[in-house]
């Protein structure tokens, strides 16, 4: 491939290096169209899925999916310790090195699998859901095919070669969406989300398998010495914003049963849908441009400082139209059972904007190799968002939520700071780059609100508050914010071309 350097190995024959392709304009664009189109289908497909199956099953068992989703993130967390990212990361890599995170992988997979099973009946007692045992066992036993994924997406990524990704998120996320609907309809219940994961992870590894031709997976260890200390700071600062994501919803689950996190994980799906659709995409292509601009602090400041007002005008005025439109969308797609959850997405909306902003920084510390940061900013994170979180929970779901909204807007300033230290990029010019975005979606915004206070029906707040929003929302950036919007329209425009 253009850009990637092989130097011969010593006569000895135990080192390959191998430097990491460049990242050049027109690769970055390529990449931002592949991994954009991988996120939007993989996330669309399991957003429909799981609005239908919500929609079908109801609030009460709808909930033991939700656990189900829970235990399916976790899994993907400790399937991979952090060796991909440090694979991903590091420019030089020893001979045998994607071998050896395939073989741990694998075995990681096989010993969470049997923990699993044995763990299922407890952790079911625990939340009280007897529906919830039989879909942890099945889940368990595709543990294997999930794990054998993490490292030929690792090789790909490393080359930049996000096609071959996005086939497999694409193929897999139609393919397990399609199959997770037909269970449904079957009558396979909470069984269904089962269902949906195991085909989605065995497509997606098919198509990985095919496309990177290995590895071959190794219980040959020393190759990953060079990348542990990369790996333990990356998965420990994961582990630590899972525990401090998923926090909310084992407490909710528990202490208020699985109909609220039933409410409260649909509405929580909103906070990950800015998250997921533009952050993750942004996020898959900004980590190794910034391993290659490590050393560049100026370059490392502008490349930031255009990323987040590209996130702010991707993320906010979404945001802001979910939240003041949650009680029509609501009604309409999920139906009159699912009206508690309504002022939970109002909430949540709001903070998966803040949260998208900011969803590039844990990124950035690690590709300028302060993965260390990454570990301390995660630990202040989950101790802030945990005390809103309980501060809330005696006030039921709600409250829950607008703890988790309030934890986030204590962390931005921490997150500013973190970012300057980082790149020397100043707060002021961060602050400017969201700016626009914000001050046009709170005037459209108002368009919205200015037809749900007027008392017309659902169908008509909806469909002519969502007209006035985006006509406002376009004459605030066309009158006020011309520049950064039409700067923010030709970078888009700019990938699209390419």
């Amino acid at each position: 491939m253009e850009g990637v350097k092989v130097e011969r190995p010593p006569a000895d024959g135990r080192r390959v290096t191998t430097e990491a392709p460049a990242f050049s304009g027109r690769t970055a664009a390529r990449a931002t169209r592949w991994s954009g189109l991988a996120v939007v289908v993989r996330q669309g497909a399991q957003l429909l899925f799981a609005v239908l199956l919500a929609r079908w099953l109801g609030p009460a068992e709808f909930g033991v999916v939700s656990l189900a989703t829970i235990y399916a993130t976790l899994m993907a967390l400790l399937l991979d310790q952090g060796l991909s990212s440090a694979y991903v990361q590091r420019r030089t890599l020893p001979e045998g090195a994607a071998g050896a995170v395939a073989g741990v992988n694998l075995l990681a997979a096989v010993l969470l699998g049997l923990a699993t099973a044995v763990a299922a009946g407890p952790v079911a007692a625990f939340f009280d859901a007897p529906g919830l045992e039989v879909v942890l066992h099945v889940l368990a036993a595709g543990l294997v095919v999930k794990g054998a994924a993490v490292a030929p997406r690792a090789v790909l990524t490393r080359r930049l070669d996000y096609g071959a990704v996005a086939a497999g998120d694409v193929s897999g996320a139609v393919a397990g969406a399609a199959a997770g609907l037909v269970a449904a309809l079957l009558g396979a219940g909470a069984l269904s989300v089962a269902v949906q994961v195991l085909v989605t992870d065995a497509v997606v590894l098919v198509v990985l398998l095919a496309r990177s031709r290995g590895p071959v997976p190794s219980l040959r260890l020393a190759p990953l010495r060079e990348l542990l200390p990369t790996s333990a700071a990356v998965f420990a600062s994961n582990a630590v914003a899972q525990l401090s994501r998923n926090t909310d919803n084992v407490l909710v689950g528990k202490f208020l049963g699985t109909a609220a996190l039933a409410h409260y994980a649909m509405a929580y799906r909103v906070l990950v849908v800015p998250v997921q659709f533009i952050g993750l995409t942004v996020k898959r292509v900004l980590f190794p441009a910034f391993s290659r601009m490590a050393d560049d602090r100026a370059k490392l400041a502008a490349t930031l400082v255009s990323a987040t007002e590209l996130l702010a005008f991707a993320s906010v005025p979404l945001m802001a139209l979910l939240a003041v439109a949650a009680p029509q969308l609501v009604e309409v797609v999920l139906g009159p059972a699912w009206a508690e959850s309504a002022p939970l997405m109002t909430v949540l909306a709001l903070a998966g904007a803040r949260e998208t902003i900011f969803y590039i920084t844990p990124s950035l510390l690690t590709a300028t190799g302060r993965a260390g940061w990454t570990l301390r900013f995660e630990l202040v994170s989950t101790a802030v968002q945990v005390a809103g979180i309980l501060a809330g929970l005696p006030f039921g779901i709600l409250g829950v939520a607008v703890g988790y909204a309030c934890a986030g807007l204590v962390l931005t300033p921490v997150l500013l700071v973190v970012q300057r230290r980082t790149t020397g990029v100043r707060v002021r010019d961060q602050l400017g780059a969201m700016a626009p975005a914000l001050h046009a979606s709170a005037w459209a915004a108002l368009a919205y609100l200015a037809w749900r206070w007027s008392g017309t029906g659902t169908w008509t707040t909806l469909l002519a508050g969502a007209v006035s929003y985006a006509a406002v929302l376009v004459g605030v950036l066309l009158l006020v914010h011309r520049t950064p919007a039409l700067r923010t329209a030709r970078r888009l425009a700019a990938v699209v071309r390419r």
